[in-house]
C-alpha cells in the first residue's frame, strides 16, 4: 500500500464521524452529440452534475475531468455513475467513456447499463439539457429497466465509422479490442437522452475501516528489575512457524485493562490474569510475511520482523512500596544472546 493511500485511509478513519472519505475519479468522455456526468449517492440522495460537456456537437474533442465518489460501504451499496447523452435525431449516435478510480471501466467493458428514455433531448450541456426532475426519472428508469448498452461494429482504436480514431489520455487502461462505442438501443434516430449507468462501486474499492476484534485489552510496562530465567530450550509454535528458544529476563509487566474509545467502553473481562513477558536470547530465524491487521483503531499493512518477546499468563501482587533511587536487584548472570541453529521453515 502506498504511502499516499496509507495516509489517506488513516484520515478517513481519524475523522470518520465528521467527514465523508472519497476517492479521487479521472473520466474521459465524448458523445455525439453532447453529454453531462451525474453522481447519484442512491437512499434518496439528490443526484450531482458533476460535469458538463463544454463542446457541444464538437464531439471529435475528447473530454477530461475529475471529480471524488464517497468510498464508505454504504454509500457504495446504492452509489452510481451516469452518462446522460444527447440523441439529435440522427442515425450516428454514439458515447463512449473511460472512468479510472481504484479500479477502470469503459463502455465495451461490461459495468454500463444502458436505457433509450421517451424524454426529448434539447439546448446543450452547457446551457439546458434535462432539469433537476428529468435527471431523477432518467437514473430510477435505468437503473430498473436498464440493459447492456448496444456495441457499435469496430473498435474506438480501430477508428470507427463515422468517428475516426480518436486519442482518449486514459486509453492505456483499458482493453483497446473491447473499447467501443456505445448507445442505448440498435435505433440511434430518437431525438431523447440516452442514459448509461454504472454502480460505483464497480470504480472504487469500499475503504477499510477498523473492527471491533473481541477480547481482553492490556496496559504494558517496562520491568526495572527481574531474574533472568535458567537456560532452558524451550519449543514454541504460532502461525509463523516453530522456534527452538531460550528466554531471558522479564522486561514487561501487562495489566488487564478498561479502555474507552469513541464513547464505548471495554470493561476488563479476568482481573486477576496479567502478562509477563521475557525476551528471547536465543531463537531461530523468522520468514518474513506481508499482512494486513486490522484493529478498533485502524487498518494497515505490515511485514513482520524477528521474535521479539514471549508472553506467559501470570499473577501478580502488590509488595511494600519502591524507595526512591533504590538500586534494582542484581541479574544472576548474565545470559549472552546467540544464534541457534535454524528449524526447517514450514
Amino acid at each position: 500500500m502506498s504511502i499516499f493511500k496509507k495516509t489517506l485511509i488513516s484520515m478517513c478513519l481519524m475523522s470518520a464521524s465528521t467527514m465523508v472519505c472519497a476517492t479521487p475519479i479521472t473520466a474521459n468522455v465524448t458523445a455525439d452529440n453532447d453529454f453531462i456526468v451525474v453522481h447519484s449517492p442512491g437512499n434518496g440522495s439528490t443526484p450531482t452534475v458533476v460535469y458538463r460537456g463544454v463542446n457541444g456537437s464538437n464531439w471529435q474533442k475528447i473530454e477530461s475531468f475529475k471529480f471524488d465518489i464517497d468510498n464508505s460501504a454504504q454509500s457504495l451499496e446504492t452509489c452510481s455513475v451516469s452518462v446522460i447523452a444527447w440523441g439529435d435525431g440522427k442515425v450516428s449516435q454514439g458515447m463512449a467513456a473511460i472512468f479510472k478510480g481504484d479500479s477502470t471501466i469503459y463502455t465495451g467493458s461490461g459495468h454500463f447499463k444502458a436505457h433509450q428514455s421517451t424524454t426529448p433531448s434539447s439546448g446543450w450541456a452547457q446551457t439546458g439539457g434535462p432539469n433537476a426532475s428529468q435527471i431523477n426519472t432518467l437514473i430510477a428508469d435505468t437503473l430498473s429497466n436498464g440493459q447492456p448498452p448496444y456495441l457499435l461494429p469496430g473498435s474506438v482504436a480501430g477508428g470507427t465509422s463515422p468517428w475516426g480514431t480518436m486519442n482518449f489520455p486514459l486509453a492505456s487502461n483499458v482493453n483497446a479490442n473491447n473499447f467501443r462505442w456505445a448507445w442505448s438501443t440498435s435505433h440511434l434516430a430518437p431525438k431523447t437522452y440516452s442514459v448509461f449507468t454504472a454502480a460505483c462501486g464497480d470504480i472504487v474499492d469500499s475503504a477499510q475501516v477498523a473492527v471491533h476484534m473481541p477480547g481482553e485489552h492490556f496496559q504494558c510496562y517496562g520491568v526495572q528489575k527481574g531474574d533472568a530465567l535458567r537456560e532452558e530450550t524451550i519449543m514454541i509454535e504460532d502461525q509463523f512457524g516453530k522456534t527452538r528458544a531460550v528466554l531471558g529476563k522479564p522486561v514487561l509487566l501487562c495489566n488487564p485493562s478498561s479502555k474507552i474509545h469513541n464513547d464505548k467502553m471495554y470493561k476488563i473481562r479476568n482481573e486477576k490474569r496479567h502478562m509477563v513477558c521475557y525476551d528471547l536470547i536465543k531463537q531461530n530465524k523468522v520468514r518474513n510475511h506481508n499482512l494486513e491487521i486490522n484493529n478498533q483503531f485502524a487498518p494497515d499493512q505490515i511485514v513482520n520482523d524477528q521474535r521479539e518477546l514471549f508472553c506467559v499468563p501470570s499473577s501478580k501482587k502488590h509488595l511494600k512500596p519502591v524507595k526512591p533511587n533504590t538500586p534494582g536487584k542484581p541479574i544472576p548472570r548474565e545470559m549472552k544472546r546467540a544464534e541457534i541453529k535454524p528449524l526447517k521453515q514450514r
